[in-house]
């Protein structure tokens, strides 16, 4: 037999632990201030315990209330997607929104280029592209999906490899003076990235050892790192998912044929929204598009 509380109050506590916040859970779910905040310390009666710390400056969750909050928020992941797969749209649902947290350098040269292939394939489908470098926050309805960089770990997510990301120098081919020997580019002013591991794997890749911090300016974006590089400006490093238009252009040229394959670009989500229609149909778009992309390299 199942010991649950009275699921219209744990409704209530989820989403105001999401939020940390009465008042916008309060507003996500159409109830009243008052009734939302009954609703909630009944709830902590029935457990036998504090779920948040109350305070001048609104709530913070207790221990007990952030274990709790998460595994209130997977049950009802997991109800949302099995509900989902279920329910056929009616009338007003047949358009769905797809939320979709992106990269900026990959949203702008990569994915935006090629979202009205995925219009075309699924016109239900509205595509929100929200290129930020912020991770999306999906407990607080940040998402339906996430396209990132790197190899995790994302606790509480599930993450699909999307592509492996193969890194090597770029610049303008009327670049002056052009490097003649990957150990020019230890003296060279490079356009770098906030971080210098990428670089650094290339280096290593070409047997070169890096005894000293690497100079030049820095961008908080690859893609904007690569627009410099495209105006002659400098050395950047590129990848051929960022870099293959400018490359094929000749905006761009590989000084050097070596690379190093560093980190991977990624779909991200909570495992339930794996099973989200919306978002089914995408990454199996996404996926295809991308070993298309991969095979004419």
């Amino acid at each position: 037999m199942r010991h649950l509380p009275n699921l219209t109050a744990l409704r209530a506590f989820e989403a105001a632990a999401r939020h940390e916040s009465l008042t916008r859970a309060a507003e996500e779910l159409n109830v009243a201030h008052p009734a939302l905040s009954r609703q909630v310390r009944e709830l902590e009666a029935w457990l036998g315990c504090a779920l948040f710390h109350r305070h001048n400056r609104g709530l913070t969750l207790t221990d007990a209330g952030r274990a709790y909050r998460d595994a209130a928020t997977r049950a009802f992941d997991m109800i949302d997607g099995a509900t989902a797969l279920l329910r056929p749209p009616t009338v007003e649902q047949g358009q769905r929104n797809l939320l979709l947290s992106v990269e900026p350098s990959f949203a702008q040269r990569w994915l935006v280029p090629r979202l009205g292939r995925f219009r075309t394939a699924h016109p239900a489908i509205n595509v929100i592209v929200d290129a930020t470098r912020t991770a999306a926050d999906f407990r607080r309805g940040g998402a339906d999906l996430g396209i990132r960089y790197g190899s995790g770990p994302w606790p509480g997510l599930e993450g699909r490899r999307l592509a492996e990301v193969e890194n090597f120098p770029v610049c303008a081919p009327g670049l002056t003076p052009l490097p003649e020997s990957p150990a020019d580019l230890l003296d060279a002013d490079l356009l770098l990235e906030e971080m210098d591991l990428p670089w650094r794997a290339w280096f290593a890749a070409v047997g070169i050892t890096l005894t000293r911090p690497l100079r030049g300016t820095r961008f908080f974006d690859a893609s904007h790192a690569m627009d410099v590089a495209v105006a002659g400006q400098g050395v950047a490093l590129g990848d051929m998912i960022l870099s293959r238009d400018d490359l094929a252009a000749g905006r761009l040229i590989r000084p050097f044929p070596q690379s190093a394959i560093y980190e991977s670009y990624n779909l991200v989500a909570p495992p339930a929204h794996f099973r989200r229609p919306a978002v089914k149909a995408f990454c199996e778009w996404v996926m295809a598009e991308m070993a298309d992309f991969q095979a004419g390299l």
